[in-house]
């Protein structure tokens, strides 16, 4: 080998010659070519055969969770100065105006059009910070049409609002400053550390006795405690251990309204419902959209799990939802619902608001029927005909009500997600998930804690079953007569954000009812049929195309 490379280094350098080093580097590179598809082949083979993580799947994998503290780090809201001092120094909707920003001579569906709300004080002074809480949307009501505006906080008193105009006609905007930044500072500052806005009766029976104790998710160690923890996913409330009777005979739980906070004089006023949800006057008339030539096209992809779910994520005309992100199939009437759940297992976990779903669907199909269950614990629905079955399941504690819950036969999202078999009828699930409502009184925390929690039983879920679809409903907007400091929209709103980056990168699909319900004006609760049944369509098309 050594006289080899002597013999041939006294070629010119310009020459090639098949047999000399130039030659058996080609060889080489040939042989190490060959061998690495070789075993890039034999390593793909193996992944399959005993189910190893292969690099290409590995890439496709969720981004690793996040910790409570970077997830509430990332929720951070613009805060106002502390040196607030007065009343009339806050932010005022009647004092404020919404400006159109670089007007046009017209405007044609598919532009967008981009407002500027300025905010002023009481005095009529402009603000110079941001942190307000504003929610904007456009409507045509003579078209029954509507959609949600992205406003963009400018930090300097400003907001820009953009809104995608989707269909020809006049058009109205609306902007309603829902809090001012004073007012969301005072939320901010008791929600981070207050457990006990809504507090809890623990009923514990054993036989015929029966005693009843003070619960919480935090409780003072002054007295004896019995305490309920699961380690696993840091679900964690405690109750006053009763005189007599031992912790796990515990029963019933009944939410009660607590004490609030210890607000000002100034912070009440601030949080009153008659300073709440004040619309802001415009500096200008409705608008006309034309519908030019070429201007809009609608989305032709099918609605997949996974895929982008901006906001706004689509609108209303005629009281019908059309995503602007995929094609919606409208599945309204009873045929098309049928068609759909055919064959089908459709889990709806969560709070009322899903149950809302299984009481439209016993209504909109003749054939569904209520056969097991209650209004506060669960329901099963079947129609024996078309082999469909529908389960509500409600979340486990916390459960906001004045009415008695059972705590001994609730079970978590989790758990019912992880009872899902399968390989046994069970090639059909559909599993919808909402929650968010009850948490609103807590501090982040308990919120984020239980999103995990469901996060990683989702992945478990897809492990067994991978063509499980999962949708998340997000929180929609409640009353403006609630009680902020337990319950604002605000709360609802940072929750929300918090649901978009626990399931970010999975394979999960969102039905985003905060932008239906902000779209429609709709601050309730428990939202109108018109709101339930574009919910309930746009979930199924994501199982049915």
């Amino acid at each position: 080998m050594e006289r080899l490379k002597q013999s041939t280094t006294d070629l010119p350098s310009a020459v090639w010659h098949p047999f000399g080093t130039q030659g058996c580097k080609y060889l080489r590179k040939k042989w190490m070519l060959i061998s690495l598809c070789a075993l890039s082949f034999l390593f793909m083979y193996c992944s399959k055969l005993y189910k190893w993580t292969s690099i290409w799947e590995q890439s496709e994998t969720p981004l690793k969770e996040m910790t409570v503290d970077e997830l509430i780090f990332s929720l951070s809201w613009a805060s106002s100065p502390s040196n607030f001092t007065s009343f009339n120094s806050s932010s005022s909707a009647q004092h404020s105006v919404v400006r159109l920003e670089q007007p046009r001579p017209q405007y044609c569906v598919g532009d967008t059009l981009n407002v500027l709300v300025e905010i002023r004080d009481y005095a009529g002074h402009p603000k110079a910070y941001g942190g307000d809480f504003i929610l904007a949307r456009i409507h045509s009501p003579k078209l029954q049409a509507c959609a949600s505006g992205d406003v963009i906080d400018l930090l300097n008193g400003s907001y820009r609002v953009h809104f995608h105009l989707f269909w020809p006609g006049e058009v109205q905007v609306s902007v309603l400053l829902i809090h001012s930044s004073e007012a969301v500072k005072v939320l901010q500052k008791d929600w981070m550390k207050n457990y006990n806005k809504s507090m809890h009766m623990g009923t514990f029976r054993n036989g015929k006795k029966e005693e009843k104790s003070q619960c919480a998710l935090r409780l003072s160690s002054d007295r004896p405690l019995c305490q309920y923890r699961k380690k696993e996913d840091g679900e964690y409330y405690a109750c006053y251990k009763p005189h007599t009777l031992p912790c796990d005979s515990l029963s019933i739980m009944q939410s009660y309204t607590h004490p609030g906070p210890n607000l000002t004089k100034e912070e009440v006023h601030l949080l009153a419902q008659e300073n709440t949800g004040i619309e802001i006057p415009n500096s200008f008339n409705p608008l006309t959209v034309a519908g030019c030539s070429g201007a809009e096209h609608r989305p032709t992809e099918k609605c997949v799990a996974g895929m982008n779910s901006p906001f706004p994520g689509g609108y209303f005309y005629l009281n019908r939802w059309s995503s602007s992100s995929c094609h919606a199939d409208p599945f309204l009437s009873e045929d098309a619902i049928t068609s759909c759940l055919k064959g089908k297992i459709l889990y709806l976990l969560g709070d009322s608001t899903a149950r809302q779903w299984i009481e439209y669907l016993v209504i909109k199909l003749k054939g569904l029927r209520i056969v097991q269950g209650s209004r506060f614990h669960s329901y099963l629905a079947v129609d024996a005909r078309n082999n469909i079955t529908v389960r509500w399941i409600k979340h486990a504690h916390p459960w906001l009500s004045y009415f008695e819950s059972n705590i001994k036969t609730s079970v978590t999202v989790p758990e019912v997600l992880d009872s899902i078999e399968a390989g046994r009828g069970q090639k059909d699930v559909s599993v919808v998930i909402g929650i968010g409502q009850h948490f609103r009184p807590y501090p982040p925390e308990v919120f984020i804690r239980r999103l995990q929690s469901i996060r990683r039983a989702i992945l478990r879920l897809h492990a067994r079953i991978p063509q499980a679809v999962v949708v998340i409903k997000l929180e929609n907007t409640i009353e403006l007569k609630s009680e902020m400091i337990r319950d604002s929209n605000w709360y609802g709103y940072i929750q929300n954000l918090a649901q978009r980056k626990v399931f970010e990168r999975l394979k999960v699909a969102l039905v985003d009812a905060w932008d239906m319900t902000v779209a429609a004006n709709t601050l309730a609760v428990h939202p109108n049929q018109v709101i339930i049944s574009n919910q309930v369509a746009l979930s199924l098309s994501y199982s049915c195309h």
